[in-house]
């Protein structure tokens, strides 16, 4: 029974993040992006909305992500 734990665990995450899109990935780091506006001064905002762009800086090479990442980020502006 343990073992089948074991298993079924990894596979179940892998299973879960496989389902995750490049669109809806964009999406979220769309809008982590925009939660950096919260924050109290420019210099943490700006090292906030630095921080989502260098942790997402190869996904921004996909189209699709890209597209979806800007499109969460003008929503929030609105």
């Amino acid at each position: 029974m343990k073992l089948m734990f074991k298993i079924l665990i990894p596979v179940s995450l892998s299973v879960l993040s496989s389902c995750s899109t490049p669109t809806s990935r964009g999406r979220s780091a769309g809008e982590e992006y925009c939660e950096c506006s919260k924050k109290e001064d420019i210099f943490s905002i700006s090292k906030c909305k630095k921080d989502v762009l260098k942790e997402h800086k190869d996904d921004l090479l996909n189209e699709e992500f890209k597209n979806a990442f800007w499109s969460a980020v003008a929503d929030c502006d609105e």
